[in-house]
């Protein structure tokens, strides 16, 4: 009889091989629940992180902007004083030398040598000349302030002719102060008038030239009419000056008033720029309103309404000036704007037209209407040029609005990716768009039913199946088989071992799919009532945000009938004057 066989060892071999397997199935089970969990938590913070890491860039690249717009304001205005100073010097004298005449506390000897010294320090400034011609003119030297008139003339024809009009009255001699405005006006283009033409605007608003004055005006702006013609560009050009004037009163509105129809509607940046264009009305009803019930308080005298205007004439900056003040008002823009440079852009083209060095008549109309401080006109004067813009004004309101009308949309679309929530994305949602016109109940239900489709599939996808016993069993076979060809006992009791594994590591996984099961269960309610409560509230946002544009959008009215009601225009003086 054979000697059997000593197998303990194998047994024990078996045994511990067993133990062990399901040891480290059970570890790599925890393992792998550990680590799906923490990549959808790593996710969902990556995606948060990315959102705050670009908008803290944004925010800083706007932020350097302001900071470098900021220094090169410093430094142009440096570079302003540097080159332009002195003309600042020639201005603060002219002033000076006028109120010597009234006061006449200075010597002719005094105001010729100062007069002097600056026609050579200012050679190609057409203010200086215009000292030496005073000074002149103070000490009855025809000769030279012929000479000098002559020579600011060339250099400036229409300023030089303006400021002695406005001298002339100011010393009480109308009928050569008329003759000046003549030459004045004469001196102009209606197609490029220059900027101190505001000035007069400023006067025939007050009626500083009396009604000959004004005739001569009236007179001169029927020519330039029928220069310009009717329906031509320059009204074309002033009707899309006055839109986007109303454009630049907008507010802006952020996401986080509407954050879950910012994050489900495709459609957000257009329902955004639909709200901010519709609050620009308003704004602007609220702006000219102000304007309209302005009361400017005539001067005490007709002299200090010339003091004032003849200041602000000797006080303007020079056309030589122009290409730093831009720069300036671009990167004061920037700052105003908050560092967007694309706002800022649009906001210094905007107000830029103010500075250019001349511009067409209905031009002048529009910049005095909508930004008078600019070309250096009172608020009366303001007053007036709308009423004169009056019918650019009432079409650029319809312009405006049609162009933000046309995007409106009576319902969006709400878009619930397989991202939208945290368990959308850690179950796989399979996506659904609904739209805010349908049926709340239908909605739902889609998404819903958009719900249980996916936690069909992905219970399905983790439940235990019956083929994962193909792969142990085959192993086991083979052990098996191998184990009968050494000794047949031994074979014996591979195959119980083999058996009694299997169905212990089965066990394992069977318990872990089914905690995966129990655990999709238990998420099912909690991620439906979160996408329902989404859908609710982008609703009830999208709801809230046509509320707001339809009342908004009503208040064109509003603003049509102050346009139409505009005080100047029943002022048929002022309004035959502009």
């Amino acid at each position: 009889m054979a000697e059997a066989t000593d197998l303990s060892g194998v047994y024990r071999a078996i045994r511990v091989l067993g133990q062990q397997l399901g040891t480290q199935i059970d570890e790599v089970g925890a393992s792998v629940g550990v680590v799906h969990h923490d990549l959808a938590l790593t996710s969902d913070e990556l995606k948060r992180l990315r959102e705050e890491f670009n908008e803290f860039v944004m925010q800083a690249e706007k932020t350097a902007n302001v900071q470098q717009s900021e220094t090169r304001v410093v430094a142009l205005k440096a570079e302003m004083d540097r080159q332009f100073g002195h003309y600042a010097v020639v201005r603060r004298t002219s002033t000076g030398i006028l109120q010597a005449f009234d006061v006449g506390n200075v010597s002719n000897q005094v105001v010729t040598q100062v007069s002097e010294e600056l026609m050579i320090q200012t050679p190609r400034y057409w203010l200086a000349p215009v000292l030496v011609a005073l000074a002149a003119w103070s000490r009855d030297d025809q000769d030279m302030a012929e000479k000098s008139v002559r020579e600011a003339y060339s250099r400036d024809p229409s300023k030089t002719s303006l400021l002695f009009t406005l001298v002339l009255r100011r010393q009480g001699r109308a009928e050569a102060a008329t003759r000046w405005l003549q030459h004045y006006l004469t001196s102009l283009d209606p197609r490029a008038l220059g900027r101190e033409f505001a000035v007069v605007l400023e006067a025939v608003s007050y009626d500083a030239f009396g009604v000959h004055g004004q005739q001569i005006l009236i007179h001169k702006m029927h020519e330039w009419a029928k220069v310009l013609g009717t329906g031509s560009d320059s009204f074309e050009h002033q009707a899309r000056n006055w839109v986007g004037e109303i454009g630049m009163q907008r507010e802006q509105l952020v996401d986080h008033e509407y954050p879950q129809l910012a994050r489900l509607a495709p459609e957000w940046p257009t329902i955004k720029r639909l709200l901010e264009q519709a609050s620009a009305l308003p704004v602007t009803i609220d702006k000219y309103t102000e304007v309209a019930n302005h009361v400017g308080m005539m001067p005490a005298s007709l002299e200090d309404l010339m003091d004032d205007i003849l200041d602000q004439l000797v006080t303007e900056y020079d056309k030589d000036e122009l290409p730093l003040r831009r720069d300036v008002l671009y990167h004061s823009s920037v700052i105003e704007m908050g560092g967007d440079k694309v706002q800022a852009r649009k906001r210094a083209d905007q107000l830029g037209v103010a500075l250019d060095a001349s511009m067409d008549l209905m031009s002048m109309q529009t910049q005095a209407a909508t930004n008078p401080e600019l070309i250096g006109v009172s608020a009366r004067t303001q007053r007036v040029c709308v009423g004169a813009c009056h019918d650019a004004f009432r079409v650029a309101v319809g312009r405006f609005c049609t162009a933000y009308r046309s995007r409106l949309m009576d319902s969006t679309t709400l878009d619930f990716s397989p991202t939208h929530s945290q368990y959308a994305e850690t179950y796989g949602f399979k996506g659904c768009r609904l739209d805010t016109a349908m049926n709340e109940q239908t909605g739902i239900g889609l998404l819903k039913q958009t719900w249980e489709d996916t936690f069909h599939d992905y219970i399905e996808s983790v439940s235990f199946k019956d083929q994962w016993y193909t792969a142990p069993v085959s192993i086991a076979v083979v052990v098996t088989v191998v184990a009968f060809f050494i000794a047949w006992p031994a074979g014996i009791i591979v195959a119980l071992a083999g058996t009694l594994i299997v169905a212990y590591l089965a066990k394992q996984k069977k318990d872990q799919c089914q905690a995966e099961v129990d655990k999709a269960e238990q998420a099912r309610d909690a991620a439906m009532r979160l996408s329902l409560q989404m859908y609710r509230d982008s609703t009830a946002q999208f709801v809230d945000a046509m509320s707001l544009y339809r009342e908004l959008d009503s208040q064109e009215a509003d603003l049509l009938r102050l346009i139409d009601t505009w005080p100047t225009r029943d002022q048929q003086d002022e309004q035959e004057a502009i």
